[in-house]
């Protein structure tokens, strides 16, 4: 029996998409895509977003009809816009999976909107038509003046909002929580802000803090803690590999070389850890023996690694389009592990560690997403074409000196 490819990944994928989202066309849930195939009750928005992306993938790779998927994406739209609870057009992180109300009390999330509004663009720059129309009011309809404030004379946008204060992340007190003040995953975000507020955008977008890290063969800039998908996640929509800011910054280029240095740090620690290797490698948020875990690789700013050993696929998977022929090598690598490819894809974790061989259970729509996404990437630039093609990026990027090389 022939050893599946990078074209069954990519079916499997988009199939676990079709059926973890609500596609229930009498549900005021319909086009919310399950946090992960475990929890059947709670959504997320940005997984969301990346099955919103998957139906472009999927017409352009023939899983699916043009016009099954047209329909699937202009009622999602619709229940985004007109039921989809939502605060200053912004998107709570998680939600009921039937009813689209906000999930107990969890947060209004920026990023988590943001990777929403990446999916938006994706189908309504592909499929156009009243789609496009939808896609516009729901993108207009984001107050992004009301999270932004200054400080120390710096622009910054706070992270997330929580009218109740005993829910996530308030800490007894309803309000902002934290603030964009160092780079992580939000590179979008300020594309979004440019087309809403352009006299701004630019102030905020240079104003956090860009600290460089150096392994002895890598330098690029870090995130505080040094997560694999912080890097990832803007470059599943935004193509950015011949691009630079005025800075002379390439944010392909940093991703590539966190990527790499990723792989530098798991070899480095292969000895105590059995599950690393040259080609299982990498440090992000993921399902483990212990539950969902953000780890970090070294160096960070807070010069402490933390992992239990856990490998993830969307790891290599996810810089696909950074490191073709390394993210490959991974993915052959990984199909001779005893029960990690499933039914969907990769499941998502695996760990040696303690003369066990656990693997995860389950599947997260945002590293499936990430892993679809950066394949497409590599490869067809289904979603990339999309996307960058829709005048918000474009006119964004403008505003932001966004330039070619």
């Amino acid at each position: 029996m022939e050893k599946p490819n990078i074209f069954d990944l990519k079916l499997k994928i988009f199939n676990y998409f079709q059926t973890y989202t609500n596609l229930d066309k009498t549900s005021d849930g319909f086009g919310l895509s399950l946090d992960h195939s475990k929890n059947l009750e709670v959504a997320s928005i940005a997984s969301t977003g990346f099955y919103l992306s998957s139906l472009v993938i999927g017409v352009e790779n023939h899983f699916i009809s043009y016009e099954q998927a047209f329909e699937q994406a202009l009622l999602t739209l619709k229940n985004l816009y007109e039921h989809v609870e939502n605060y200053k057009g912004f998107y709570f992180h998680f939600y009921d999976f039937k009813s689209g109300k906000r999930f107990k009390k969890n947060e209004v999330s920026t990023i988590d909107t943001t990777l929403c509004l990446c999916g938006v663009i994706s189908v309504a720059s592909y499929f156009k038509k009243e789609i496009e129309v939808l896609g516009q009011k729901i993108i207009d309809r984001v107050d992004w003046q009301y999270f932004i404030f200054n400080k120390n004379n710096k622009s910054y946008l706070h992270m997330a909002y929580n009218p109740d204060k005993d829910g996530d992340y308030a800490n007894g007190k309803s309000g902002f929580i934290h603030q964009w003040d160092m780079f992580a995953e939000q590179l979008a975000m300020y594309i979004f802000v440019a087309n809403s507020l352009p006299e701004q955008a630019l102030k905020l977008y240079e104003d956090f803090d860009r600290t460089y890290a150096f392994d002895g063969e890598n330098r690029y800039i870090l995130t505080p803690g040094n997560t694999l998908f912080v890097y990832q996640f803007p470059l599943c929509w935004l193509d950015l590999e011949h691009i630079i800011d005025r800075q002379g910054i390439c944010w392909y280029d940093n991703a590539k070389q966190a990527t790499l240095s990723h792989q530098k740090c798991s070899l480095s620690y292969s000895d105590k850890f059995k599950t690393f290797s040259k080609l299982r490698f990498g440090f992000t948020a993921n399902h483990t023996p212990k539950g969902y875990r953000v780890f970090q690789a070294l160096p960070n700013l807070n010069g402490q690694l933390k992992t239990d050993g856990t490998v993830s696929p969307c790891s290599s998977l996810g810089s696909f389009v950074l490191t073709p022929k390394l993210s490959k090598m991974s993915f052959d690598d990984m199909l001779d592990i005893k029960g990690l490819y499933g039914p969907y894809g990769f499941y998502d974790g695996f760990n040696f560690e303690n003369g066990e061989s656990w693997i995860s259970d389950r599947y997260y729509g945002i590293n499936q997403g990430l892993i679809l996404l950066m394949i497409d990437a590599a490869t067809q630039k289904s979603v990339y074409k999309a996307f960058m093609h829709h005048p918000n990026i474009k006119h964004g990027m403008e505003v932001l000196q966004w330039r070619k090389k």
